[in-house]
């Protein structure tokens, strides 16, 4: 019998629906995905469609969130707890205590045997490998030069903030004077960048634009 991941066609042993290969790239990609999820951290801002974007123009103002890095941290989270619901219910064991990928993945893996014999486990296997490679995709392809934001709102400083890359030396988000912004801050930066370089409309006020946006 053929393996049932993505382009292999070894034999696999009996009860088995991998081939040792491919489960043991699966065992691999299942330790790593925690670190690769952190890694994708450092991938969320970027230079693609802003997080807070005005309705009525396609400037983009502020900071942006990097669409593929949020799409596979969430795509990370979600196919890991299906597969543990699968886990979970079919065997009757205990889940991790938090949903986290740490724990996840720890699970996964306590019982990949019993997924590798399963009807889905080419699906499972295919799932896990792309995840991990889609993660990596991310990962590498981030800015080399630093992005020019806008001016820094802190008072009295009117240097410029700019966005790094993540081998650049200096913090990711911070101005010319040394005034850092950490990532739990970067949203509202960027509203309030956003506020600021929109133009009033005769008769109103900033506050009077519309703005549409979402999280993470």
């Amino acid at each position: 019998m053929p393996c049932e991941a993505p382009n292999c066609s070894h034999t696999v042993s009996p009860g088995s629906r991998l081939c040792v290969g491919c489960r043991r790239a699966v065992h691999q990609e299942l330790r790593r995905l925690p670190e690769l999820y952190l890694d994708c951290e450092g991938r969320l801002v970027g230079s693609r469609r802003g997080l807070v974007e005005r309705v009525t123009s396609t400037r983009s103002v502020g900071i942006a969130l990097n669409d593929d890095a949020v799409r596979i941290r969430t795509d990370i989270l979600d196919v890991l707890s299906s597969w543990c619901t699968l886990v979970i219910e079919d065997l009757r064991v205990p889940g991790p205590e938090n949903r986290t990928v740490t724990g996840l993945a720890r699970t996964l893996d306590r019982h990949l045997t019993w997924l590798a014999g399963h009807p889905a486990a080419g699906d499972f296997a295919a799932e896990v490998l792309e995840l991990a490679a889609t993660a990596r995709r991310v990962i590498d392809h981030g800015s080399a030069q630093p992005r020019l934001l806008g001016t820094c709102e802190r008072p009295g400083c009117t240097s410029t903030v700019y966005l790094r890359p993540d081998n650049s030396p200096g913090n990711r988000v911070s101005c010319a004077a040394g005034h850092v912004w950490q990532p739990h801050e970067w949203l509202s930066l960027s509203r309030r960048m956003h506020h600021a370089a929109a133009p009033v409309a005769p008769g109103g006020t900033g506050r009077d634009r519309r703005w549409v946006g979402s999280a993470p």
